[in-house]
């Protein structure tokens, strides 16, 4: 029997990154920031944004799934595209948890005001931005 070998796992930098401030608006028009708080707070904005990437995920495999039962056919069974129609308008169809996220980042985004930029000397470079400046 051959040993399991495990692949060790790198930590990667993310390619993009954002600082934000949340803030909330309650009916009675009082604001709050909730940036760090569980309901609208950016951990969890992040969270939803990683469960909407699976649900998408999920659903290009029910379509390459249904592809591949209609290629070799020249009829396919109506209760099984209706199976998998009804599965995928079930993860898209307004309440849904997609929905719902790409609501809330449609209302944070359209609602957003950009902070003033940084001090250039408080940004990590890269190499090649590096060597850009100073051939300049």
């Amino acid at each position: 029997m051959k040993p399991k070998t495990t692949i060790a796992t790198k930590k990667t930098e993310p390619r993009l990154s954002m600082q934000a401030k949340v803030l909330y608006r309650n009916r009675d028009g009082q604001i709050s920031e909730v940036t760090d708080q569980n309901i609208f707070g950016l951990k969890k904005f992040a969270e939803d944004g990683a469960l909407a990437l699976y649900i998408l995920n999920n659903c290009m495999k029910r379509l390459d799934l249904l592809s591949m039962a209609a290629e070799t056919r020249s009829h396919i069974d109506a209760g099984l595209v209706r199976l998998a129609v009804d599965d995928l308008r079930s993860e898209l169809e307004d309440g849904s948890h997609l929905a719902g996220y790409v609501g809330l980042t449609h209302e944070l985004f359209s609602n957003s005001e950009a902070l003033a930029p940084r001090q250039r000397s408080s940004l990590k470079t890269t190499g090649r931005a590096l060597s850009r400046t100073a051939a300049h």
